[in-house]
């Protein structure tokens, strides 16, 4: 087995999962699936570059590749952006700081188990990200799960303590946990269409990921 990211074929057991870790750039198995999708769904853009890419919480195994393809219009942004001493991080809050860009003005939007971090509802960060993706643009996104023998629950920041968001949301800083309804939203979300990401579980195999695990979404904006 070998790291798509790095090349490592170094890996270690992680949470239980064996080969999980990439001893080398420490990818996880969503961290190799995104970067598979990103070969298919955004390193393929050529009639759109240079590309403009927005890229929340910009993980360490990912930037670096995503840097060299993309150039000067790779843009990573998250709320803390000390957690991310790797990248040029801007320090913006979502939805207010992002009013700095105009309509339009991505070709792609990166987030990685960003948003049950947060607060509000979903389908309100969905479509303040699709007002900054131009006409052809891609969000290309995961999240936990989403869990399909339930409905999206949210609420998590008017839970008392991180105790009860543990608790009900399987993580301190969560603050929802997703749904079938979530896939439904998407399917029907206003402007855009989902496009299959392509990531078949014969490369699942290959990634050592489970079959049928860590789905990726990508929502194109209707030209």
């Amino acid at each position: 087995m070998t790291c798509n990211i790095c090349g490592s074929d170094n890996f270690s057991i992680w949470r239980g999962r064996p080969d999980e870790l990439c001893n080398d750039c420490g990818a996880l198995a969503r961290h190799r699936i995104a970067f598979a999708v990103y070969q298919l769904h955004l390193f393929t853009l050529e009639e759109e570059k240079p590309l403009k890419v927005l890229h929340l919480a910009p993980e360490p195994c990912l930037h670096p590749a995503l840097d060299e393809v993309i150039g000067p219009g790779y843009i990573c942004a998250d709320a803390s952006p000390e957690r991310y001493p790797h990248a040029d991080c801007l320090k913006l809050f979502f939805p207010k700081d992002f009013a700095i860009f105009p309509d339009g003005y991505f070709d792609a939007i990166l987030h990685n188990h960003v948003l049950e971090h947060i607060p509000g509802h979903y389908g309100d960060h969905l479509m303040a990200f699709s007002r900054l993706l131009k006409p052809g643009g891609r969000m290309i996104f995961s999240i936990p799960g989403p869990y399909k023998k339930r409905l999206t629950e949210e609420g998590g920041e008017n839970l008392k303590s991180d105790a009860e968001r543990l608790e009900k949301f399987l993580q301190e800083d969560h603050f929802k946990m997703f749904g079938a309804d979530f896939i439904e939203y998407l399917r029907h979300m206003p402007g855009g269409f989902l496009v299959p990401d392509g990531i078949t579980n014969e490369i699942r195999k290959k990634l050592n990921v489970r079959p049928n695990k860590a789905p990726f979404f990508i929502w194109e904006k209707k030209r």
